[in-house]
């Protein structure tokens, strides 16, 4: 950088204070990336998804100084042997290369289903390990949370509640105790009734979609 020497010390010296504070600002205005990684729940299944799917919601209630990339993957499951892998869809690759901030993760509810957790649920505590530590690891060394997914109101799409709280729960708890990662626990806070829930009794509808997403901006923001 080259000041000029025309303008005298004390003018060079604001000049280059102003450069500085200058980019420090452009530095400050950088967005907070939230890359948010799930399932159809994530998705969202609900009208107008673009504006109601809670990603969504999370942006406006966290205002200009974040940015969120909804990288929910419909039927997509934690289980690396699950019938859709997470880790083998294309929004994996979105979370990762939208070099994230923050990530958020709610995976778990398509694991209960009986193919994928009464063959593989031994599994399913490794691999979410396995999932945190790689976001972990990412340049940009996020924050990670971990959520336990929204309760169950009917075995609709062969989902089962009792593999939910039997199982997945208890294996996120673990292996967010052993990566230190925060759980932000949308399954109590979510009220379990259909007020807030699609017809099918997985999905949350609108009213529960905005609920998720005022759930996890507190977590983010306290």
């Amino acid at each position: 950088m080259v000041i000029n020497r025309g303008l005298g010390k004390s003018a060079g010296l604001l000049v280059l204070l102003a450069i500085i504070l200058g980019g420090t600002s452009l530095a400050a205005a950088a967005p907070i990336r939230i890359s948010c990684v799930g399932d159809s729940i994530t998705f969202g299944i609900v009208p107008k998804r673009l504006h109601n799917a809670w990603p969504v919601v999370l942006g406006r209630i966290l205002g200009h100084r974040y940015k969120t990339l909804n990288c929910g993957h419909s039927g997509a499951t934690m289980l690396k042997k699950g019938d859709i892998p997470y880790w083998k869809t294309a929004q994996f690759k979105w979370a990762i290369h939208f070099k994230p901030n923050i990530v958020i993760i709610m995976l778990g509810t398509n694991d209960t289903k009986p193919w994928n957790w009464d063959k593989h649920g031994k599994d399913f505590e490794a691999n979410t390990i396995s999932m945190i530590n790689l976001f972990k690891k990412l340049p940009t060394h996020p924050k990670v949370y971990i959520c336990y997914p929204p309760k169950i109101l009917k075995p609709s799409y062969h989902i089962i509640e009792a593999n939910l709280v039997r199982g997945v729960i208890p294996a996120i708890t673990k292996a967010a105790h052993v990566t230190h990662t925060p759980i932000i626990n949308v399954f109590a806070k979510l009220p379990g009734i259909p007020k807030y829930y699609d017809r099918d009794g997985v999905h949350p509808n609108i009213k529960g979609e905005a609920i998720m997403a005022h759930i996890i901006a507190k977590a983010i923001r306290y």
